[in-house]
């Protein structure tokens, strides 16, 4: 069972590596000719509603409801095509409703997401021109998201892991090839069109993986899978909007620059490109992954394997999030001086991302724990349960926004972000214990204190070589990661942690 995760997880996690990875460049290239101006904040406004919708349907609707419903049919094409197919055409339905809602409410939805645009009219014109044109992309996008729960349910993990390399790739190939002649208009023309690319793939993919289905939209509003599905789904979007909520309020409280400072907005986008590369990695891989098994054991009451892929995975994003958090922790400034510092990225860029990565860092593994969580109650088909937790978090996420926003300027929104996601994961862990009966820790808070203090260790060794060695900076973080990742398995292996001493026997047996 455990071997199946892994090889899944890793599939999952390969292709999020490889689109992440090219996300880097991409914000490399976004940094480079954009740094923290008015014209990325604009943009970052108007792909925040559409992103936040996107999201909604995919992880929200694709991963906790569609996905462990549809995995009950993972054996019968014929019927797994039938209900694909009538799910595909109410998403078609309701993709261009809710499109066409976004391209009239245009301006109130701006003005809802970033307030303080009302004191720059340009800025704000150019925010609702953007929305406009996003708004095309989630057409495009919540199609994709219900071809990849389908192939979720056939195990098909690889090519829905790989498909958003498109986006990344559509955006860099703008900036490079296109950016003189759509000027400011190139970051949404090329989200348009990494939108239309990942739906022709998606579709393409699927009708070859033989599932192929008709649109029927008189049957499809009254079948009662999909009736099922929207009946679980109805708490679902409760709990997902509660969620970007919160994202709202950072986007909310970063607008008001007067008070938290100059290019807030753009500062928040970065540091959140880089907590969200280990969360995709990690958390939502094995997230992804573990709902369809956790569904499983669900169905046919076996909670003692439930239990046991749920702490599994649990003591997987401990071992890797650890001592990337006291690695960011260390060295959130040095790595945004190496990734973005270049052209429009100036000193005043790095300093304010800066102080906001340090402080998203300290959340970043209740930001991955939750993921985890969250999925193992849709696979009890709760949906109910993490609304409500969400709900209380994303209250505290506000008052202690407007809160901190003040001594911290926008360091204090994102601790404020930290702070909530720890407190909703303890509710969340606590209310599933109720639920499920508790899970054996035994030998594992041991385990749990040696890695604080390895990825300290390493963490620590990384900033005194960087701030020793008299080579330039990328010399530097090579030589620093080279010899700190040298000294966590060394030390690591001498303490005896199971994963490091596995990981250990892996590169031995490939060398």
């Amino acid at each position: 069972m455990f071997k199946r995760l892994v090889k899944n997880t890793t599939i999952v996690s390969a292709g999020t590596l490889c689109s992440r990875i090219l996300g880097l460049v991409r914000d490399i290239f976004i940094a480079k000719y954009f740094g923290t101006s008015k014209i990325l904040e604009a943009f970052i406004v108007a792909f925040r509603l559409p992103n936040i919708l996107r999201s909604l349907f995919a992880e929200g609707f694709s991963d906790a409801v569609a996905t462990p419903v549809l995995s009950e049919y993972h054996k019968d094409r014929v019927q797994l095509s039938r209900v694909g197919g009538r799910l595909f055409s109410v998403f078609l339905v309701l993709m261009g409703v809710v499109t066409a809602l976004g391209i009239i409410l245009t301006r109130w939805l701006v003005l809802g997401i970033a307030p303080g645009f009302l004191k720059d009219p340009q800025q704000l014109e150019l925010a609702m021109t953007f929305t406009k044109i996003t708004f095309f992309y989630l057409f495009f996008i919540g199609l994709v998201a219900v071809i990849n729960s389908i192939l979720y349910a056939l195990k098909k993990f690889a090519f829905p892991s790989f498909l958003p390399m498109l986006f990344n790739i559509s955006l860099i190939c703008g900036i490079i090839f296109f950016k003189q002649y759509f000027h400011n208009y190139i970051l949404v023309i090329s989200v348009l069109a990494a939108g239309f690319l990942q739906f022709i793939f998606a579709f393409l993919y699927l009708g070859r993986s033989g599932v192929r289905f008709k649109i029927n939209f008189v049957q499809s509003f009254r079948d009662s899978e999909i009736v099922r599905m929207a009946k679980l789904f109805v708490p679902r979007v409760w709990s997902s909007i509660v969620y970007h909520l919160n994202v709202f309020i950072d986007t909310i409280f970063s607008s008001l620059s007067w008070i938290v400072g100059e290019g807030a907005l753009a500062a928040v986008y970065y540091a959140n490109r880089i907590v969200q590369l280990p969360l995709a990695l990690i958390g939502i891989s094995i997230s992804q992954v573990a709902i369809v098994d956790l569904s499983g054991f669900h169905k046919d009451n076996n909670m003692k394997d439930f239990k046991e892929l749920l702490m599994f995975s649990l003591q997987n994003i401990l071992f890797f999030i650890i001592p990337i958090m006291c690695v960011l922790l260390f060295m959130s400034g040095e790595l945004l001086d190496i990734l973005f510092y270049r052209g429009d990225f100036d000193a005043h860029s790095l300093h304010i991302t800066s102080s906001t990565l340090f402080f998203y860092s300290l959340g970043i593994f209740f930001f991955c724990g939750i993921k985890l969580l969250v999925n193992a109650f849709y696979a009890l088909k709760d949906t109910f349960t993490p609304a409500k937790t969400s709900a209380f978090a994303l209250i505290l996420n506000a008052a202690l926004s407007a809160t901190l926003m003040f001594p911290l300027k926008i360091g204090g929104v994102a601790l404020a972000s930290s702070i909530a996601a720890m407190v909703n994961y303890f509710l969340l862990y606590k209310l599933l214990i109720r639920r499920i009966g508790p899970i054996n820790w035994d030998g594992i808070r041991g385990d749990i204190l040696k890695l604080i203090i390895l990825g300290g260790l390493a963490g620590l060794l990384l900033k005194v070589i960087w701030l020793v060695l008299p080579y330039n900076k990328y010399i530097k973080l090579f030589v620093g990661v080279v010899l700190s990742g040298s000294v966590f398995l060394v030390v690591g292996n001498i303490l005896k942690l199971e994963r490091v001493i596995y990981f250990n026997r892996w590169i031995l047996r490939k060398l």
